[in-house]
């Protein structure tokens, strides 16, 4: 009688530990569930890969700041935080400008900086594109001002000013006078480079140019816009007012020069309505 009682006390016993044993897998489950739940909570669902590497920014960086090594990092994140702007090693960044403020712990993303030189793209902000030592200087235009509407960003140009004159009528009326429409035209600068065509904006290589003239090479063409009212130039600030005061005093005509040219600058006279004429008429202002 007492073998079929140790035999069902032993029954009772593998029991308990098959019944322990699956306690404590339910509870494992539990435990890995909740820790995968934990980790795909940040992105608002399940993870979908392993994590992928961005730069962020490891203090706060001011806009137009030029990024150096100690401002960012690396960081591991979840492909799905992880922007599709965002950069994924440090030597994308460095020495890039930052347009805009740049948080601490803010990915570094690419519509937030531009090179230090030029730009890599026609949305780029304007004054990156402006070489060292000029200035962007606006002037209005029409199509038969700036060739028939055919100067796109990145041309280069001559700069012509033609004025009216006021002639003395008589000489024995000194208040007396007498105008002459567009009789002198001028060639005020030559070899000028085009900024800004309205709001398409020159797309420079991030590099300074070899060119000996100081041509800089574009990373595309613009396409041309006819019903263009404005003509950004890249002047010195001693040109840029020289420009101003000629606009306000005559009619600006923009002179475009060959792709490529090497020519640089020539002397040129200015040129009077009088020149055009034959040479054996007499001259009408001359009594």
């Amino acid at each position: 009688m007492s073998r079929p009682a140790a035999a069902m006390n032993a029954g009772q016993t593998n029991r308990r530990f098959i019944l322990l044993a699956i306690v404590l897998g339910l509870i494992g489950a539990i435990l890995v569930y909740v820790a995968f739940s934990r980790e795909g909570g940040g992105t608002g669902g399940s993870v979908s890969g392993s994590q992928v590497p961005v730069v962020v920014a490891k203090v706060d960086i001011a806009a137009r700041a030029k990024i150096t090594a100690s401002m960012i990092e690396v960081k591991l994140v979840n492909p799905n935080d992880a922007s599709s702007l965002a950069y994924g090693d440090t030597s994308d960044v460095l020495n890039k400008v930052t347009r805009y403020p740049i948080s601490a712990n803010e990915q570094v993303l690419a519509t937030k900086v531009v090179d230090a030189v030029g730009t890599t793209g026609s949305s780029k902000s304007l004054s990156y594109t402006i070489p060292k030592g000029k200035r962007a200087i606006a002037i209005n235009v029409k199509q038969v001002v700036a060739a028939g509407g055919l100067i796109i960003p990145g041309d280069r140009v001559d700069i012509l000013v033609v004025y009216d004159i006021e002639f003395q009528s008589d000489p024995k009326e000194p208040a007396s006078r007498e105008k002459a429409d567009a009789f002198l035209v001028n060639t005020l600068y030559q070899d000028k480079e085009v900024l800004a065509v309205s709001q398409i904006v020159v797309d420079t290589v991030a590099a300074e140019s070899d060119d000996p003239n100081g041509h800089r090479a574009r990373n595309s063409e613009a396409k041309p816009d006819p019903e263009a009212v404005t003509v950004t130039l890249a002047l010195t600030p001693e040109e840029a007012q020289k420009v101003y005061l000629a606009e306000l005093n005559g009619t600006i005509r923009l002179s475009l020069r060959p792709f490529d040219d090497d020519e640089g600058e020539r002397p040129l006279d200015p040129i009077f309505e009088t020149d055009l004429w034959p040479r054996s008429l007499p001259n009408p202002f001359i009594r």
